[in-house]
């Protein structure tokens, strides 16, 4: 935004150029050529020096430690860091962000390597000296040696941890890591985003005494446990209906629910989750949405009046499927519903209509591949387009079709396509 009125007039530009302005800055933007050692010092000396928030994700600086150096020694206010990419970050170059950036809470540190193992130790270290200071923290797309032991830290020494993402990890074993689920919500009883996506992390047994005393994630607000099919280390190959209450014991205030690939969950487990208020539900591929006895139905019913975006693609049991759509639309004019993915789905052309004649807000539905419905609408549509599909739908009804090979667009939706 700054770089943009700085092009605006000479006046504009003067006034961007103050220090005081530059507190939260994002520089992945910049062109690779600039990624460089002089271009960040630059940057540190003219804008940065009231930074709080800064983001260098992928910048190839060719020595780290000393542009960490001068980063830390003259951005005094950072509290958020993003070294997301930085492939040769090293324990001592941890060592040293961790002990000399005072007010530092929040830490990115995905994809920094994921070939050879980060040892346990320097992020074990980090634990303890961030201490109640740490608030954020990001480890995804690595691959890490002593999981377990890097956990254990986290719940010992970090209370006020809000953020934790350890998707996409990988053990240095090559097997499943153990996450003593009960211990993370006793140490980290302020955690709101838990993202556990595509990891070889499964839940360690507990005992029934352990799962009493228990305190839940009581301020979870996401939670991601999304893994591939056909990966069966994954969370999602493990977690089942215990596990899922396990992790969300007393966390009423959820509002976003991953469990893509969940294939052990059953509509019984879900049902029960304790939020009242879920906005985003992702389904695909789970268990219950090719079930034919499941009742996806209930599950939808449940958050109806809440649900913004719900993702129910690939879903192959029809009668379920046609059910649960229904369901949504149920609220009609009160319906919140944004999105809906039904890509690959065998959803029927009615619960479609009724989706699209009762959601007003709906400004994205995907129907690509769904192969109960009629030539020449399987397709994404978003924006205007959503309203011609609910237009042409509405004087125009066609009959079902059971084709199931690509189509081509219709030349009225293809132009009301954004």
């Amino acid at each position: 935004m700054l770089v943009r009125l700085s092009r605006v007039c000479k006046l504009w530009r003067n006034v961007s150029l103050s220090p005081s302005l530059w507190q939260k800055v994002d520089l992945n933007w910049v062109r690779e050529r600039y990624r460089t050692d002089q271009k960040l010092n630059w940057l540190v000396d003219n804008r940065l020096a009231t930074c709080q928030d800064l983001n260098l994700g992928v910048w190839k600086v060719r020595n780290i430690q000393i542009s960490l150096e001068y980063l830390i020694e003259h951005c005094l206010e950072l509290r958020g860091l993003n070294l997301s990419g930085w492939k040769g970050l090293n324990a001592d170059n941890l060592k040293y962000i961790t002990m000399e950036c005072k007010k530092l809470e929040r830490l990115d540190l995905s994809s920094i390597n994921s070939t050879s193992a980060i040892n346990a130790q320097p992020l074990v270290s980090l634990s303890q000296t961030m201490n109640s200071r740490l608030t954020h923290l990001v480890l995804a797309h690595n691959k890490l040696a002593g999981f377990t032991q890097i956990m254990t830290a986290l719940a010992a020494n970090c209370p006020n941890l809000q953020l934790l993402d350890i998707s996409n990890i990988r053990t240095f074993a090559h097997n499943t890591a153990l996450l003593h689920i009960e211990k993370l919500q006793s140490g980290c009883p302020k955690l709101r985003v838990l993202r556990i996506t595509n990891s070889q992390i499964w839940l360690a047994p507990s005992t029934v005494a352990e799962q009493i005393a228990s305190p839940g994630f009581p301020m979870l607000e996401e939670l991601s446990l999304a893994g591939i099919e056909d990966d069966q280390t994954t969370t999602a190959r493990s977690v089942d209906d215990d596990g899922i209450e396990r992790i969300l014991k007393n966390s009423t205030k959820l509002r976003l629910l991953d469990v893509r690939g969940c294939v052990r969950l059953t509509d019984s487990g879900l049902v029960k989750v304790p939020a009242w208020d879920l906005e985003h539900l992702f389904l695909s591929a789970c268990y219950i949405t090719r079930c034919q006895n499941a009742d996806l139905e209930l599950i939808v019913q449940k958050w109806s009046h809440s649900l913004l975006e719900v993702d129910l693609a690939w879903s192959t049991a029809t009668a379920s499927l046609d059910a649960a759509v229904q369901a949504l639309a149920e609220k009609e004019d009160e319906s919140p519903l944004k999105i809906l993915n039904l890509c690959g789905s065998s959803v029927s052309l009615e619960p479609v209509k009724a989706i699209l004649m009762k959601c007003p807000n709906l400004h994205s539905i995907n129907l690509q591949s769904c192969r109960a419905l009629p030539r020449g609408i399987k397709r994404l549509y978003t924006g205007n387009a959503v309203n011609n599909l609910r237009q042409s739908l509405q004087d125009k009804p066609k009959t079902e079709s059971n084709e199931s090979e690509p189509d081509q667009l219709s030349p009225e939706h293809a132009s009301g396509n954004t």
